[in-house]
């Protein structure tokens, strides 16, 4: 395993959530956090993100929010020294934040800018998370998770309408296998 033994129990283990305010990023939230993990939510979307932290607060799980944009490496960098300084050694990062650019057109017809935001966030991100939490996770020896979400389209199989996306999680599976 990556980072050493499984997580057996979530009680007071820290989560950071990339995308963590809405959707699959927000329900993995409720989720852990209902079992007793502590949750930091990581959002480009700031008032989504307070918004969020709120209404887990509200249900009595300890949350905190941190503006990040996945695809910069220095603000998840600056995510990673401030969930350290303020929050201690992280056991579950969940790389979940992703995006999907309108596909109408063939490939060859997508607008470069397409194809860079959607790799930026999808791709980037989550390399950008590995490398900014895992060093520190490998190093406090706890047991951990790295999960890495995709998809069905283009991490398990390809669907030729969705060439950036799909490009974007695949890579993404291919990541997690090399990095498993």
């Amino acid at each position: 395993r990556v980072v050493g033994p499984a997580v057996q129990d979530f009680q007071d283990k820290l989560a950071v959530i990339t995308g963590g305010a809405s959707g699959v990023g927000l329900a993995i939230a409720g989720a852990l956090g209902g079992e007793g993990a502590r949750v930091v939510l990581a959002d480009v979307e700031g008032g989504a993100l307070e918004q969020s932290v709120a209404a887990l607060s509200g249900k009595g799980i300890e949350a905190d929010g941190i503006v990040t944009d996945v695809s910069c490496a220095e603000s998840v960098d600056a995510l990673a020294a401030s969930v350290a300084e303020r929050h201690g050694n992280v056991h579950i990062l969940c790389n979940n934040a992703g995006v999907g650019a309108f596909e109408d057109r063939p490939a060859w017809e997508l607008p470069l800018e397409d194809w860079r935001w959607t790799l930026a966030v999808n791709l980037w991100g989550v390399i950008h998370g590995v490398r900014a939490f895992l060093p520190a996770m490998l190093a406090h020896g706890e047991p951990g998770h790295v999960i890495n979400t995709s998809s069905g389209n283009g991490g398990l199989t390809w669907i030729p309408s969705t060439p950036i996306y799909s490009t974007s999680k695949s890579a993404v599976s291919s990541f997690t296998q090399s990095l498993h």
